[in-house]
């Protein structure tokens, strides 16, 4: 049975962050999961137990309001998308490194996870990171109806709704979790710009050029959250790290689809989990 030990850290402004330990005892190997949006950490625990059995300690987390960090209602709360990265995501890099301050650590960032981590002075921490589906979200990436809908998301929807309810109550429209305010806000307008968070961020604000080590970035066919072209650009801004894409072909897995979030189904544990298990393991 897996030991799952639950912990809570505070952060610089104020927020109480939420981390699932899963833990090995005398292990060198670290992973830490970053979650896509709105998406709660839970939707992980399977492939962290993998990982787990496989001789990883594993980190997952909730960001502020999403989840076991959530404290108070979105009515009340609010956090931006950059407060995601530079406050929680990096609280949790820097408990992590102080913990295991010898060992490896590595990380798996899925979609906005790894739209984050370059915003996280402490990303150089790793050693192997495997980013899964993570995107460019601007239009301009997608073909046909795709393209309309993400600009329409982007430009009306998002700010529109966010505005109206105070919050973006995901969970009415897309079965994800509900998003503070400012961060759908701050979401939205990253995709509307070409060159995505480099349109907003200072030189000194973007740490992606710190990661020297290896990145293995996957992508798959038919993904309505992020085309391949959408992944090749992100994987890109990674400008100094030994950077190997994987762009997945669903039949080569015997299933009709594997989508935006199919890679962490458990289905996969004798085929994309053990890619992941070969990546970490470089």
């Amino acid at each position: 049975m897996t030991n799952i030990r639950k912990i809570h850290i505070e952060t610089p402004i104020g927020h109480s962050i939420a981390i699932n330990q899963f833990i090995v005892k005398n292990t060198n190997n670290i992973a830490v999961i970053c979650s896509a949006t709105g998406v709660l950490q839970g939707y992980y625990a399977k492939f962290a137990s993998y990982l787990n059995k496989n001789g990883f300690t594993v980190y997952t987390f909730d960001y502020s309001g999403i989840g076991l960090s959530k404290k108070e209602s979105l009515k009340t709360f609010d956090s931006t998308l950059s407060n995601w990265a530079v406050n929680d995501m990096e609280s949790v890099f820097k408990y992590v490194k102080k913990q295991h301050p010898t060992q490896n650590i590595h990380c798996i960032c899925h979609s906005i996870g790894g739209q984050l981590l370059g915003l996280a002075p402490s990303n150089k921490i790793f050693k192997n990171i495997i980013l899964v589906t993570v995107q460019n979200i601007n239009h301009s990436m997608w073909k046909g109806f795709g393209k309309i809908q993400m600009f329409v998301n982007y430009h009306l929807l998002i700010p529109i709704i966010t505005t109206l309810f105070g919050y973006l109550p995901s969970k009415k429209f897309m079965k994800m979790e509900n998003l503070p305010k400012s961060m759908a806000l701050e979401f939205a307008s990253w995709g509307r710009k070409k060159n995505h968070v480099f349109h907003y961020k200072k030189k000194e604000e973007l740490f992606h050029h710190q990661i020297k080590g290896n990145i293995t970035s996957y992508s798959t066919e038919n993904d309505n959250f992020a085309p391949e072209k959408a992944v090749d650009w992100m994987t890109q801004k990674y400008v100094n790290a030994n950077r190997t894409r994987k762009h997945l072909v669903a039949k080569e897995y015997h299933v009709k689809n594997i989508g935006h979030f199919g890679f962490f189904k458990s289905k996969y544990e004798n085929s994309i989990w053990q890619e992941f298990l070969s990546d970490l393991n470089t």
